[in-house]
């Protein structure tokens, strides 16, 4: 058994000593977060594992590594105690008449960068036989079959009673600056331990490690979640946009998170006027039913972002920095832990070549 020190506790600090200790190793967690992650970017987010829209509004290098994680996620979710809601149904693109330029270039990058294969065109009727409740203000759309969503909610919940129950966690003042002199003090204060006791050392701060890391920057979104009882959508939506296209990601017992902003700022106060009335103007056109819809929430974070808005693992001397997962920590969370956990020399399935490479 090794013992490791795993500081942040969001997204991908919550996954990598989830496997980390999954795999019989002990893990020690420092962070600034509470145990239910409440001030994590993950915790916010729409959590919408869609490695075909993404890379058509990015890159290939977003579906090798998407798909990766795709496949990984029901595997991981199948080992927790209780099950977490993962909507794997897909994903349905479409546009309102005034934007249909939009779909249109839309669909010509679709087949650029992913291929005609990996989608399929749905007219009217076909769109109604899937998702009934969009067929009376659509005509058409574009079906992405494998892609999911899940409740993110539930995963840091179930995620937190599990490392609570099997790691030494502490929550502590954050951390601006890592070297070996605090690594070294933070050990003997929380754990009776020092930095040589630890096979690695495992920094997930995110935003938090931008003192440290010289390329890292804030990206900020924006999210507004809805209680919809009237509305019965079971896809993942997005719909065309002459500026960026909105997501709206379902969630169980009629809930809904739509998104869409990103905005090149480190600023974490509340969701802007503008923000809103295109966030709620575009929900209330997907669906008539969310005329009604109650708004439990409008929150706005930060999430960190390298050059060319890929993750990377980079080595130090002391350990290891997961960081610059920008908008994707669920697409890219899986895939990029995989790789991390055979930097450390573990065995895991086949990993994907090429990208995020240690360094």
């Amino acid at each position: 058994m090794q013992r490791y020190l795993v500081f942040g506790s969001g997204l991908i600090g919550r996954l990598l000593a989830w496997r980390l200790t999954r795999a019989g190793h002990q893990v020690d967690i420092l962070s600034s977060d509470d145990r239910l992650g409440t001030d994590s970017a993950g915790f916010i987010a729409a959590s919408m594992i869609a490695p075909y829209t993404e890379a058509v509004s990015a890159d290939k290098s977003v579906l090798e590594l998407g798909m990766r994680s795709y496949a990984l996620w029901p595997v991981w979710l199948s080992e927790l105690s209780e099950s977490i809601f993962f909507n794997n149904k897909g994903t349905l693109v479409v546009a309102h008449p005034g934007d249909k330029a939009e779909m249109q270039r839309y669909q010509r990058r679709a087949d650029h960068i992913v291929g005609t294969s990996a989608y399929q065109s749905l007219d009217r009727i076909q769109l109604e036989a899937r998702e009934p409740e969009l067929a009376e203000r659509f005509q058409e759309a574009l079906f992405f079959a494998d892609e999911a969503c899940l409740d993110n909610r539930q995963l840091y919940q179930k995620l937190g009673e599990f490392l609570e129950q099997n790691c030494h966690w502490q929550q502590i003042t954050a951390v601006e600056h890592l070297n070996e002199q605090v690594i070294d003090e933070l050990c003997h204060r929380y754990f009776s331990t020092t930095l040589t006791h630890y096979d690695a050392v495992l920094d997930c701060r995110g935003n938090g490690a931008r003192a440290d890391i010289a390329d890292l920057r804030s990206v900020r979104g924006e999210v507004i979640r809805v209680h919809a009882p009237a509305v019965d959508l079971q896809h993942c939506i997005r719909l065309m946009h002459p500026r960026y296209p909105f997501y709206l990601a379902p969630r169980p017992n009629h809930e809904y998170v739509l998104g869409a902003t990103v905005i090149e700022s480190a600023d974490r106060s509340e969701l802007s006027v503008r923000s809103g009335l295109e966030l709620l103007s575009a929900l209330y056109s997907l669906h008539p039913g969310f005329a009604e819809a109650r708004i439990l929430e409008l929150r706005a974070h930060c999430r960190p972002a390298l050059l060319g808005h890929l993750p990377e693992i980079r080595q130090t001397s002391w350990g290891y920095q997961l960081n610059g997962f920008y908008r994707h920590g669920y697409l890219f969370g899986p895939a990029v832990i995989e790789r991390c956990l055979e930097s450390l020399g573990m065995k895991t399935q086949p990993m994907l070549s090429g990208v995020c490479d240690v360094h």
